[in-house]
């Protein structure tokens, strides 16, 4: 497992995502995760919703659900499950930023709550939930193992969770170790586990993993993209010059974990896991 050379706490998460929201969503906008093109043929807009859409079908809803959205940023994953299913979601981010942006945003259909708080840290009852979903969360989160148990605890017996994960190479060498150790520290990562790690950190909570699937390369074109936007936005927009020039802003350094994000992934030091998993009905 890779760990950052820095402890990240969960307000330095918060800090990082409520200083950068603007450029989060004008460069990539309200679904804060990478584009899944599965086909090849998606656009990016349809790439990104592909993700979300790809992991509730893992889920199994159905019309009416409750659902929990760990790390659900500006609620996009969120509404479209609302809206897909009628159901009713729940989402947690550390960011008052996407809350205060996910409160202004309504459904037609089903329900979305959004609360700005550590998922660690829920009151809710046992076994309320009949899926839970988390796209690029629990890299932010430094007890893992809790994590999983937490969502263990809120799932009703043989409902799913669906996750989509950041994750090191199973065995990194010295180069691709510190390449992951400063995108870590830099995208305020306490840790990233290697695939296999994760489905242990499942297995080791209870879960039963019924899906898994390694799909970096179906992905990894987000960040060309992103790279690509950003420059224009350099070049045309003096407010992002002067960000990236102040010495304050301790967050401008992703623009160069963007380009340590590219390669990466070109240099497969950096994966991308999504999986399912599912509560036994007798545990």
């Amino acid at each position: 497992m890779i760990e950052s050379d820095l402890a990240i706490k969960p307000s330095d998460v918060a800090a990082h995502y409520d200083s950068l929201d603007r450029f989060y969503r004008e460069i990539w906008g309200e679904h804060v995760h990478h584009g899944f093109w599965e086909s090849g043929k998606e656009s990016t807009d349809e790439a990104v919703i592909h993700l979300s859409q790809f992991l509730a079908n893992w889920l199994k809803l159905e019309r009416g659900d409750r659902l929990l959205d760990v790390g659900c940023g500006y609620g996009g994953t969120a509404r479209l499950l609302a809206e897909t299913y009628q159901a009713k979601v729940t989402g947690f981010t550390l960011s008052m930023e996407q809350k205060k942006f996910a409160d202004e945003k309504m459904v037609k259909k089903g329900s979305v709550e959004i609360l700005c708080q550590d998922f660690l840290e829920n009151t809710f009852r046992p076994e309320c939930f009949d899926g839970a979903i988390s796209i690029e969360c629990l890299e932010h989160i430094e007890d893992k193992p809790k994590a999983f148990a937490e969502m263990f605890r809120l799932l009703k017996p043989g409902k799913r969770m669906a996750i989509a994960v950041w994750s090191a190479h199973e065995s990194p060498n010295r180069l691709q170790s510190h390449m992951l150790e400063a995108i870590c520290r830099e995208g305020r990562l306490p840790s990233m586990p290697s695939g296999t790690e994760y489905e242990q950190l499942m297995t080791d909570a209870g879960f039963h993993v019924v899906k898994g699937r390694e799909i970096a390369d179906q992905v990894k074109k987000t960040w060309a993209i992103c790279a690509k936007r950003l420059a224009q936005k350099v070049a045309n927009d003096a407010s992002y010059r002067k960000f990236l020039m102040n010495t304050e802003a301790k967050d401008r350094i992703f623009a160069l974990t963007l380009l340590r994000i590219m390669a990466a992934f070109e240099m497969k030091a950096m994966k991308y896991w999504v999986f399912a998993a599912e509560k036994p009905l007798k545990h």
